[in-house]
């Protein structure tokens, strides 16, 4: 056998590979190394895509047919952090939390400092400004320096004088710069 010719020594070489081959498939499941590099990689590039889809906006709005809808708009600009302050059909809210009803545009005279003429809305005074006391203390542990910035989300069917009415008590409030949320669409 120690004589072979080059062919014979070609099929005997492939015969013996053939067998570690099956010796390899028969070995016990524990014996393998688990080998999970390339799991690990795709579940972090999915996990690093969610964080940055998830955490991109500073606010969340769900929109209703005749209860929220926002204006459209092509604006390229990201909305920065602030305390948001939602103006619906039928309600006012100031971190997804109701401060005071609206009806037919208007604020109930009862919430307002002045009457029915006047601009100053109770609640939301108040709501914002615990708020802005929140940020200021959150400023004082290292926090994000308190700006008294303000994201509005209103809905397109908003009369003036109840938009007006809000950014005047967000002001009387602390709450200077206003951001308005929009619905962005493609060119």
């Amino acid at each position: 056998m120690s004589e072979m010719n080059p062919e014979q020594k070609y099929w005997f070489e492939k015969k013996k590979q053939k067998k570690n081959l099956k010796i390899q498939a028969r070995r016990k499941p524990e014996d393998m190394p688990l080998r999970i590099t390339s799991l690990m990689d795709a579940l972090t590039i999915i996990l690093i895509f969610l964080l940055k889809s998830y955490g991109s906006d500073p606010i969340n709005i769900n929109q209703k047919e005749g209860e929220m809808l926002l204006p459209k708009s092509v604006s390229t600009t990201n909305m920065a952090d602030a305390v948001d302050i939602q103006l619906s059909a039928s309600t006012i809210l100031v971190r997804n939390n109701a401060v005071v009803n609206v009806k037919n545009g208007k604020v109930d005279a009862n919430s307002k400092r002045d009457g029915p003429d006047g601009f100053f809305i109770d609640p939301l005074f108040k709501k914002l400004k615990d708020e802005a006391k929140k940020l200021k203390a959150a400023e004082k542990q290292g926090g994000r320096p308190f700006k008294g910035d303000a994201i509005l989300a209103v809905h397109k069917g908003t009369p003036y004088r109840l938009l007006a009415e809000v950014l005047y008590t967000a002001n009387q409030a602390e709450f200077k710069t206003y951001t308005f949320a929009i619905v962005k669409i493609r060119e």
